[in-house]
């Protein structure tokens, strides 16, 4: 970013069995799980409640097969259930993560006729060491109550004794307890985020909390009797202009196009920069920035002094809470964009035997710089629906916009000028639906005709009135996509009960990570990855939720950077729904993207086109300093989780059908645009950006950036897979592989570190200390380059990420985020937690855990909070096909904890990793998609492994692998002993040799821990 078809789930926990439990608990187990845990309303922690349907809680079993699962025994529905293998092993078990630790009172065990005679209830606080709290040789099936009365955060069933030929099977698993803290108070969640203070006024609404569910979104923020909401919508852009409806750029001839690439090939780059500026037209067009629809003030008067104030995020059902008391008593107002029925919910019921008074009113506040740019607004709403109709300015098509709330209360209603006053209720509940209005572009009709017809006024009429009723829709939809991933860095539930305000201070004054906010992290990202996403919307660069139209870099998709990584942990963190807009927006993009190569570098297939909003694929802000009609490996990146889906998920549908007409294109992109060799045969890229970067003291524009490379050897080769999967232009796959073949290589400079830009002129001018890390493409998102695929380019690249981390990455999220997730696949833990750290202490995060582009608060955007999951679970398991590698790039202060759900890039998932490097202890469960041998790696070396069900064999990697066979649908456990980690006795130390051959290759230098300095002796020949 500049410095200025329905996707498969692969064995989720079914959104159906999530609806199903929801819906068939009793309303107060359900409240005490979908509200928050500060609620006054919730139950005392004291009564025990079914932990086993908690937020965060996951089951993971010996066996299941693709029908029965463990998901399926803590899904409150007596209809689903889990077996074992039918072999009738004895020694089948499945155990339950409660998601935190609590005192366990009872366990309920529904059998189904497979039951057991003998068995075992065990707890544990870690997955590894098992302790009995129960055990019996009189097993007779049905519905078993028995005692455990032990703090746990495991919970399991140990088979002894199978009654029947089928094994185990269990129609429930339940598990009863309170929090082990012993105190009045709740437990603590870590999929809760408390606040305790409120933004004061309208500039602050980046403190706001978000909720959203792709289309709609909304920010709640201020005094809890003068709350404001603030509206948003995906497509809330300013519109575009009569004069200039869309972005224009001129045909640059097929004379200019040689001579540019014959100037870069000459070393000329100057002269050719200039000529790709002078001869490229653009034209800015089409929508402008992103902006805020409109707020929603919710007014109460004065009774009493305020008390107990919290509000909270529960970012497994979705729900915003504002939580207070005052002399009336304790009063809870919700608010949720529902996933299910697409409306925006907010529900104020009084305090019990109490009646409220509320005024409402919408409008268009100064602090949102719409008004000053042209925006008009009328208030034309009702005693039944509030409704605000905003124009946008004069020469825009006459488009525009609208919200609209239905209001739903007991109360008696009256209007107060534009407001209405809601007297007398025992409850509110207020409905809201948003929508954008083209005007007569592309031959639409004024948008007050959108209006007069009143089409969201009977949308609204129609939706179900009763608040319960679509709180369970929403949550159980919510909730089935949120909760197949969960993660315990071992946060005690006191320190999840803190309020964010609390765990930042904390982390502000310890050098090490504060496991309750590290989780709080991984939580909020999934959030609002999934709140800004939906099957047509990906989040922009402000996910979905501004309260400004004067928002960095106009709140666009960027697509060298940001959007890749906002959306990097949707794949592997089995969140296909929301992948599903950014799928579709690339296929919108594609025709634009076309236009993009055929006009300016003359070429067929796809060229990207920088930054954009919504669904124009049009280049942008292309000039001298930016030529980027010549990053032609920016459309690898954005097809990369494409391909990533298909890794994870193995359906061959979505690869013919979504990733092959978009890889396709890049066969004809690469045949016309790779077309000179250099003197080793070698396809030269002329010319070529490594962005946003620049050689020093040079020009962008340049040849042979490794970004630009890595993305056509991703493109390249996927396509050549792809094509003989499917069977598809076998004629083409000569061609193609001609053209991969001849790829140029990846050079190291003369620091040792991988070279930027893999051209002799340019090798050794990197500039290390840029916010990009676009260098480094083939180790991240690539996997590229690895220790067993060129151990000297793995090296450099280790060189290379050192040199930059020597900097600050100019304080850009994006950067330190792509730094991170590099440095994991680099095995560099150090790197990884430094860069955490910085997000955890430096003011990227907001009290309602949104973020901001660089630290200090600085520019509002959620690149950091969307892609901060992606690198803890790549830090935790790397993966390819083949291939899983644990605990990569652990950081300090992490040393115990367990991630279940992560889905693996070789058809596997990770039911349950944990991990306690203190006794350097490992376990893994995993389920695989099909027969495979997976190796296993973990990099400290194995001491010793033992493993359910399988026969665990060597590996030719030596002791750091193994290869386990794994077969389709059977769970297997394996449990690690790893060698205790090494330590450089001599890094630091004083340092001697018997010659040196200059001052900058001192005998200190092979012991300064720098891979990038060295010892050399003297070249005399005496040596």
């Amino acid at each position: 970013m500049k410095h200025r078809t329905e996707l498969r789930t692969n064995r989720p926990r079914s959104p159906g069995a999530v609806g199903r439990r929801l819906l068939g608990v009793t309303l107060p187990l359900l409240l005490l799980f979908v509200t928050s845990l500060h609620s006054s309303a919730a139950q005392p922690a004291d009564t025990p409640v079914n932990l086993s349907l908690g937020p965060g809680a996951t089951a993971v079993a010996s066996y299941q097969d693709g029908s029965y699962t463990a998901a399926d025994a803590i899904d409150g529905n007596t209809a689903t259930r889990w077996s074992s293998d039918h072999s009738n092993d004895p020694n089948a078990w499945i155990h339950v993560n409660l998601g935190g630790e609590y005192n366990v009172t009872t366990a309920v065990l529904v059998w189904e006729a497979a039951y057991a005679s003998a068995y075992r209830i065990q707890v544990s606080d870690d997955s590894t060491h098992w302790t009995d709290a129960y055990s019996t040789t009189g097993g007779h099936g049905g519905t078993e109550t028995v005692t455990v009365d032990k703090a746990a955060h495991y919970v399991r069933m140990q088979g002894v004794t199978p009654a029947t030929q089928y094994g185990y099977s269990l129609w429930e698993f339940q598990v009863y307890g309170t929090t082990s803290s012993g105190g009045t108070g709740s437990p603590g969640s870590a999929t809760i985020a408390p606040s305790t203070t409120y933004p004061q006024t309208y500039s602050d609404w980046q403190d706001g909390l978000l909720a959203g569910n792709g289309k709609q979104g909304i920010i709640v923020f201020g005094n809890p009797r003068n709350d404001t909401v603030v509206f948003d919508d995906k497509d809330f852009f300013m519109a575009r202009t009569e004069a200039h409806p869309h972005r224009t750029f001129n045909t640059v001839s097929a004379d200019n196009i040689n001579r540019i690439r014959d100037l870069l090939i000459a070393d000329d780059y100057q002269d050719a920069n200039q000529l790709a500026a002078d001869v490229q037209g653009y034209q800015g067009g089409g929508e402008g920035s992103k902006h805020p629809g409109y707020k929603m003030t919710i007014a109460m008067p004065d009774s009493g002094p305020i008390s107990n104030y919290v509000r909270s995020t529960d970012y497994s059902s979705g729900v915003v809470k504002v939580n207070w008391t005052d002399d009336k008593g304790n009063w809870e107002r919700d608010s949720f964009a529902s996933r299910t029925d697409g409306v925006t919910v907010q529900y104020l019921p009084a305090p019990a035997g109490q009646r409220l008074d509320v005024k409402l009113g919408l409008s268009i506040d100064p602090g949102m710089n719409l008004l000053n740019k042209g925006v008009t607004y009328t208030n034309n709403s009702t005693t039944d629906f509030l409704n605000l109709r905003a124009k946008y300015p004069s020469g825009s098509f006459n488009a525009g916009y609208e919200g609209v709330t239905r209001i739903v209360t007991d109360g008696t209603k009256t209007m107060s000028g534009t407001d209405v006053s809601v007297s007398g209720a025992s409850y509110v509940m207020l409905l809201s639906l948003t929508q954008r209005y083209n005007g007569t572009y592309n031959g639409g009709v004024p948008a007050e005709q959108d209006w007069n017809k009143q089409l969201l006024q009977s949308k609204l009429a129609a939706i179900n009135d009763n608040y319960q009723t679509l709180l369970n829709r929403h949550v159980a939809k919510h909730s089935a996509i949120f909760n197949r991933v969960s993660l315990d860095f071992g946060a005690s539930p006191q320190d999840r009960a803190k309020s964010t305000e609390e765990l930042l201070a904390e982390q502000k004054a310890s050098s090490t990570p504060i496991p309750a906010l590290y989780e709080r992290m991984f939580y909020a990202g999934r959030y609002h990855l999934l709140g800004s996403s939906n099957e047509t919307a990906a989040p922009d660069l402000l996910g979905n939720w501004t309260g400004d139209s004067n928002v960095g870099w106009d709140g666009y998709y960027h697509l060298d950077a940001n959007l890749n990584l906002q959306i990097s942990s949707g794949n592997i963190g089995n969140m296909p729904e929301a992948m599903a807009g950014y799928f579709y927006l690339n296929k919108q993009w594609q025709n634009d993207f076309r236009t993009n190569a055929k006009k300016l570098l003359g070429t067929r297939g796809m060229l990207t086109g920088g930054n954009t909003p919504n669904t124009e694929g049009l280049i942008s802000n292309i000039n001298f300093d930016y030529p980027y009609q010549y990053v032609t490996g920016g459309e690898s990146w954005l097809l990369y989780p494409f391909w990533e889906y298909y890794e994870v998920s193995g359906d061959k549908n979505f690869l013919a059908n979504q990733y092959y007409p978009l890889i396709r294109d890049m066969g004809d992109f690469y045949e016309d645009f790779l077309v000179k060799k250099d003197s080793n045969g070698k396809y030269i890229f002329a010319g070529s950006i490594s962005p946003e970067n620049t050689p020093p003291g040079g020009v962008p524009l340049a040849v042979n950036s490794v970004y630009d490379i890595s993305g056509a050897r991703f493109a390249l080769s996927t396509l050549i897979q792809t094509s003989k999967i499917l069977g598809r232009d076998a004629d083409k796959i000569p061609v193609w592989q001609e053209k991969l073949d001849n790829l140029p290589p990846y050079l190291i400079n003369n620091d040792g570190a991988l070279a930027e830009w893999a051209w002799p002129d340019l090798a050794n001018k990197n500039n290390y200390q840029h916010r990009h890390s676009s260098g480094l493409m083939p180790v991240w998102p690539y996997r590229e380059i690895t220790p067993e695929t060129n151990p000297a380019q793995f090296k450099a690249a280790q060189v290379f990420l050192q040199k930059k981390d020597a900097g600050n990455y100019e304080n850009a999220g994006h950067g330190l985020l792509h730094g991170a997730l590099i440095a994991a696949d680099l095995n560099q833990p150090d790197s990884v937690g430094a860069k955490l750290l910085r997000f955890a202490k430096e003011d990227y995060y907001y009290t309602g855990m949104a973020t901001s582009h660089y630290n200090n608060h600085n520019t509002f955007a959620t690149d950091v909070v969307n892609s901060v999951p992606t690198v803890m679970m790549e830090m935790l398991a790397a993966t390819k096909p083949g291939t899983l590698e644990l605990l990569p790039a652990l950081p300090k202060g992490l040393d115990k904890g367990s991630i279940s759900g992560l889905l693996g890039k070789g058809q596997f998932t990770i039911n349950n990793l944990s991990w306690d490097m203190g006794s350097h202890t490992v376990k893994v469960t995993l389920t695989s998609g099909i027969d495979q041998n997976l190796t296993l790696i973990q990099r400290s070396g194995i001491a010793s492994i033992t493993a359910d069900g399988v026969t665990v064999q060597s590996s030719p990697l030596g002791t750091i692998a193994r290869v386990l066979p794994l077969q389709q649908g059977k769970t297997v456990t394996v449990n690690l002993t790893l060698n205790a980690p090494r330590t450089n006795l001599a890094q630091g130390k004083p340092a001697s040799a018997s010659s040196e051959s200059n001052s900058d290759q001192t005998a200190a230098k092979a012991f300064d821990g720098d891979l990038s300095t060295r010892w050399s002796a003297s070249q005399s020949a005496d040596n």
